[in-house]
């Protein structure tokens, strides 16, 4: 190969280096893709919460103090439905898609039940009913599914509720013949389900629909205008239930 060819082949392959070079320089460099972020679901939570409260109460007659020896029984019943407001506060563990944690709560309530209802067997007579729960408590476990930024979950417990019930059979002139009456801290249970959504890397907000039952109880007769003295001195019982309804939003913030 001559000189003059050897010159002319690198020249050829030093400009061919060059375009190639600057057209390099010139293509936008492809931006690097930023990891997806998993929500993560555990840790300590504090929050409120509010909402609807469906409030049922009942008182048994057990020994019939309406109707008299052999008067069959009668149960006297109320439901209101109010608010709920209180706050909450839990701990979440997370495996995976699975979550699962405590919980803790204490709420005030304002939904009194009451009612007048004329007794069957008292010739008149009228019970009158009032079922309140001053205050709610519950410490339960939670566990549920997590996709994404959703939670759904189901949750249980034990419950505790202040409850104020009484039961009085008032006479038709208005005298009161003998009253049941409860004011105490009653323990029950509860269950429900929600589902939460995580809108931010510490915030989350929920809705959850709870039952709570707070049991059965049986208190003694105070006396009004009537003895509350069976045949035989012992004393005519009532025995009252409490049950809750919940519909429930919260809004929590996650450290």
């Amino acid at each position: 190969m001559g000189g003059g060819m050897k010159k002319l082949l690198l020249s050829t392959v030093s400009v061919l280096a060059l375009v190639t070079a600057a057209g390099a320089a010139d293509m936008p460099v492809k931006a690097a893709r930023a990891p997806v972020e998993i929500p993560t679901w555990a840790g300590f939570y504090l929050g409120i919460q509010g909402g609807i409260a469906g409030n049922k109460g009942s008182a048994k007659d057990l020994d019939s103090f309406a109707g008299g020896v052999g008067g069959a029984a009668a149960t006297y019943s109320a439901s209101k439905t109010g608010g709920i407001f209180g706050v909450n506060a839990g701990y979440n563990f997370q495996s995976g898609n699975l979550v699962y944690g405590i919980e803790g709560d204490w709420s005030w309530l304002g939904a009194k039940a009451s009612s007048t209802t004329t007794s069957p067997f008292a010739g008149g007579d009228s019970f009158v009913t009032s079922f309140d729960v001053r205050w709610l408590a519950t410490a339960r476990a939670r566990v549920g599914v997590a996709a994404d930024a959703n939670l759904f979950y189901v949750t249980g417990g034990a419950a505790f509720g202040q409850v104020n019930n009484t039961a009085s059979l008032i006479s038709t002139g208005g005298l009161i013949r003998g009253t049941f009456s409860q004011d105490k801290t009653k323990v029950g249970w509860t269950v429900g389900a929600g589902i939460e959504h995580m809108f931010g890397p510490h915030w989350t907000a929920r809705a959850e629909a709870r039952y709570v039952d707070l049991g059965r109880s049986t208190v003694n007769c105070t006396p009004g205008a009537n003895s509350c003295l069976l045949p035989g001195g012992s004393t005519y019982r009532g025995e009252f239930r409490n049950s809750l309804l919940l519909g429930l939003l919260a809004l929590d913030y996650k450290f």
